[in-house]
């Protein structure tokens, strides 16, 4: 086997650990692999960083305490509000990510914790208002039976 061809199958099975381990959208993966050093594309690492980038990868354990646990109080009530709008937290990963250059909630400020409640708090608003049925539509609500 060449080089390039380890160096592919490195890549390959970085992108799986990416995908089934840590299930990170590709804009979040690029923005840690430059976080760490790295840069923003495999493709411009040797076979030896490679092999290291991997390594790091493999020996990164997830604790096994539900996600709203990896918040402080402020943000265990943003979890409830984004469970509430429907979102996951992949999707409030790369919200932050693109709106604010920042990957974990612990990561953004107070202006920007406040923006992201707000945002979901307007989701959850506009949602209850979709759902919610036209009372006045109801003739027999009108009516002194």
């Amino acid at each position: 086997m060449t080089q390039e061809q380890r160096e592919r199958k490195l890549r390959q099975e970085i992108h799986g650990l990416r995908v089934k381990k840590f299930h990170w959208p590709m804009d979040a993966f690029k923005f840690i692999m430059n976080g760490m050093g790295y840069g923003e594309s495999l493709k411009a690492l040797s076979e030896d960083k490679l092999i290291e980038f991997k390594a790091i990868m493999l020996k990164y354990r997830r604790h096994g305490r539900p996600l709203e646990y990896n918040y402080d109080k402020q943000g265990k009530f943003m979890h409830a509000l984004m469970k509430q709008a429907g979102w996951t937290e992949s999707q409030l990963r790369a919200f932050t990510i693109s709106h604010f250059s920042k990957s974990h909630w612990n990561l953004l400020n107070k202006n920007e914790r406040r923006a992201v409640i707000a945002m979901f708090q307007s989701y959850i608003k506009k949602q209850e208002i979709n759902q919610s049925p036209n009372k006045q539509s109801d003739p027999k609500e009108d009516s002194n039976e």
